[in-house]
């Protein structure tokens, strides 16, 4: 059966973690009559990593990644301020628009942004109670795939962990003050996840190959083959054997890239129709070549043909092997007629065992 070229369907694992709620405040102010506006501004506090099992590149070919979170989070933001004890004007009006970012390897979920108001009166900005604070609840769910030029990122040579990260994104803070408010503060509080662990839920899917695994069996590995051409006449006319190469697997395998053919001997009377190839041979699949022995010059030829291979997968890809196989060809080239200075050796020979014959005949010490 001849090799196609066809694209190999990847096999998926998904691993799956959860995380303990965390909190991230910020705490903003402004002294004096007048606004306060703090754009762009972000703070990352607390227990940010999430670990996950990263890909292990000793089972298979990473050629792809997705990252999912679905997590609740809440914003609650206190309005405060340091204010005289009597007076008119001692208010401070806060807002903050937020939205929180989860990241693996460069890909990012990040739910939309929200905003909440809040306020203080007179005495009440001096000691803080939960009617100065508002709340408002999301969640942040999604997925989205990591990019083939982070996907190493993601992996490695056995097991071991990889990071989820998480942020919020202030993007809009703000505090009035009335006229007689000494300082306005905003307390903004980010609660990533809720109480329940398992309610906190993070996971990546890898897509992955299996290795290829060239063989001259369709059966089992064989990494080293031989063809044998025996004895040929000398300018008897080409010869020819045939070697078939099998990638062992299915469609879930990396299909084999023939990178380079190396020789011991580069005899020119041994040609082969075999060259290099890319994603020649899928998983699976075999292809015949055929080697031929052109026998014109007497005495023994040996060559060895290495085949150095590759795994055939998407740019990007982690983890993918070099493989080598090995054929051995020999044969023997003879010539059934002497050549005239082998009959010169042979004449000479038969004279001399002539002349020791006729001496004896007549007597003569030999």
């Amino acid at each position: 059966m001849a090799g196609s070229v066809m694209a190999a369907t990847p096999i998926t694992v998904t691993q799956n973690t959860t995380a303990s709620q965390f909190t991230t405040i910020q705490t903003q102010s402004r002294n004096g009559v007048g606004t306060s506006t703090f754009a762009g501004t972000s703070t990352v506090v607390g227990p940010t990593l999430v670990p996950i099992s990263r890909f292990d590149t000793t089972t298979g070919i990473l050629v792809g990644a997705r990252m999912s979170v679905n997590i609740p989070i809440t914003l609650a933001l206190t309005a405060r301020g340091n204010v005289p004890t009597s007076g008119n004007n001692r208010r401070v009006n806060v807002g903050s628009t937020v939205s929180g970012t989860v990241a693996l390897a460069g890909a990012s979920v990040t739910s939309t942004s929200f905003a909440v108001t809040e306020r203080c009166d007179n005495d009440a900005c001096l000691v803080p109670t939960a009617g100065n604070t508002t709340s408002s609840a999301r969640t942040l769910s999604g997925s989205t795939a990591v990019s083939a030029a982070n996907l190493a990122l993601l992996a490695g040579a056995g097991p071991g962990t990889v990071n989820f990260t998480t942020s919020v994104n202030a993007t809009n803070t703000q505090i009035v003050n009335r006229s007689n408010v000494i300082t306005g503060f905003a307390d903004t509080r980010f609660t990533v996840g809720g109480t329940t662990a398992a309610n906190n839920q993070y996971s990546v899917a890898y897509d992955y190959l299996n290795f290829a695994n060239p063989s001259f069996s369709t059966g089992s590995t064989v990494t080293s083959s031989s063809l044998n051409f025996g004895t040929l006449l000398v300018n008897s006319g080409p010869a020819l054997l045939n070697f078939t190469i099998t990638n062992i697997g299915n469609i879930n395998s990396a299909g084999l890239s023939l990178t380079s053919i190396s020789r011991s001997t580069n005899n020119s009377q041994l040609t082969s129709t075999i060259t290099t190839f890319s994603n020649g041979l899928d998983g699976g699949l075999s292809n015949t070549y055929s080697m031929t022995f052109d026998p014109l010059a007497v005495g023994a030829v040996n060559d060895i043909f290495t085949f150095n291979f590759i795994d055939f997968a998407p740019a990007g890809s982690v983890g993918a092997r070099s493989y080598q196989l090995n054929l051995a060809v020999s044969g023997n080239v003879f010539d059934p007629v002497p050549e005239p200075a082998s009959w010169m050796f042979m004449l000479l020979g038969f004279g001399l065992a002539g002349a020791v014959a006729r001496r004896r005949a007549v007597g003569q010490p030999g």
